[in-house]
């Protein structure tokens, strides 16, 4: 029997009995519902790690000798400093070949005064622009008398643009043990989840100033070329500037990274269950479609098909309904997860932690590979488990439990 015979026979089959099209529509809901799962691990993927990009907000930060960095916990940090001497370091890192970008960044513990209110903070000089602070009113804060605070303080200490704090930062002498400063801007704080929340922004040389450390930082961030390997950056840039402690944004956020991966390692389990599931349900429909066509199955034995010739007409048949199936439910999930994808999930109380209010999930093409692969595999494994016992059977045999 030829392969273009054996098709005629699959889709004239098909044509005569419609019910095989229907019997298989559950190939096309475990299809949209495999590749949702993967849409949804893939969005929580990109934003966990946007979420440790965004605390770190570079690919390689360098840090002064012994200097402790913690998300949680920024007050405990051991404080010591960086191009303290003259300020040539930043000069000679934007030199890098691999290095794109150079954002110095100082940080220090104080104590914010305000309406009759003492709150721990942590003071961080950065550029906020470079570092995509969104400012939800004022303007980017300008010298030591200008800080920008989160909605949450504002909230909080019914404070607005242009209202007077207090500001006592560890570390700066006397003179300047208390520091009036003016808000100059609210910053959105919710991108960074928890571990900004305590945080007020103010520009580089305005710590450095309240500090008396004209040249002081506590940390660079750096940006690597495209291209670049940022571990092997790292190695390079220790080498070529002993005393800095040079470190990913993976290994600074490590605490993301590691939750982003036992939350990827839960979600593919899951999805193992799933395929897993969705496998035998596909396997199941195979078997009843068949069981449903016992008459065609033993007519056809009578007629004189060998059992290779059946296998062969319902494999086709199978592979073709099934493959349709496969078809649709992978255009209605690429349409679903493009419509969530631009539209947006919203996470609820999932801000706190991770900092993104909207999930966005998103396909690849892996992974319209690895289902179709799924049900295809499972397709054709429950055809040959269904043929292989009916064919053993004489057709008489078969028609008679028809």
């Amino acid at each position: 029997m030829t392969a273009r015979y054996i098709l005629f026979m699959a889709f004239a089959m098909i044509r005569a009995d419609r019910r095989t099209v229907r019997t298989f529509s559950s190939v096309a809901v475990a299809t949209l519902g495999l590749l949702l799962s993967f849409a949804a691990i893939n969005g929580m993927g990109t934003m966990m790690t946007q979420s440790a990009k965004d605390i770190i907000s570079g690919d390689v930060s360098g840090f002064a000798p012994g200097y402790r960095y913690s998300m949680l916990n920024p007050a405990t940090d051991v404080v010591s400093y960086l191009d303290d001497a003259g300020g040539q370091l930043v000069s000679d890192l934007r030199r890098s070949t691999g290095v794109t970008d150079v954002r110095p960044r100082i940080t220090a513990g104080a104590q914010l005064s305000a309406r009759g209110t003492d709150t721990g903070v942590v003071v961080v000089g950065s550029d906020t622009a470079a570092e995509g602070y969104v400012l939800l009113a004022g303007s980017a804060p300008r010298g030591a008398g200008e800080v920008c605070i989160n909605q949450r303080q504002r909230d909080d200490l019914g404070l607005a643009v242009g209202d007077t704090l207090t500001l006592s930062v560890a570390g700066a002498p006397e003179s300047n043990a208390s520091t009036p400063v003016r808000v100059s801007c609210v910053y959105d704080n919710s991108r960074f989840g928890l571990f900004r929340s305590s945080f007020i922004v103010m520009d580089v040389a305005g710590v450095q100033q309240i500090l008396q450390r004209p040249h002081a930082l506590t940390q660079v961030l750096l940006t690597v070329a495209p291209g670049v390997d940022a571990a092997a950056e790292t190695t390079a840039l220790a080498t070529r500037f002993p005393g800095v402690a040079f470190f990913t944004a993976r290994d600074t956020a490590g605490l993301i990274f590691g939750i982003r991966a036992a939350q990827r390692t839960t979600m593919w389990a899951l999805v193992g269950v799933m395929a897993l599931i969705c496998a035998v349900l596909v396997a199941n429909v195979v078997a009843f479609a068949l069981r449903r066509q016992r008459g065609e199955i033993a007519t056809m034995r009578a007629m004189g098909f060998g059992a290779n010739a059946v296998r062969a007409v319902y494999a086709a048949q199978t592979l073709i309904v099934g493959a349709s199936m496969i078809a649709v439910g992978t255009i209605v999930s690429i349409v679903s997860v493009v419509i969530c994808g631009v539209i947006g999930i919203p996470i609820g109380s999932g801000v706190q932690l991770f900092g993104e209010r909207t999930l966005r999930p998103w396909l690849g093409i892996g992974d319209v590979a690895v289902t179709a692969a799924v049900m295809l595999i499972a397709l054709l494994l429950g055809n040959v488990l269904s043929t292989r016992r009916m064919l053993r059977l004489s057709p008489v045999a078969i028609a008679r439990d028809v």
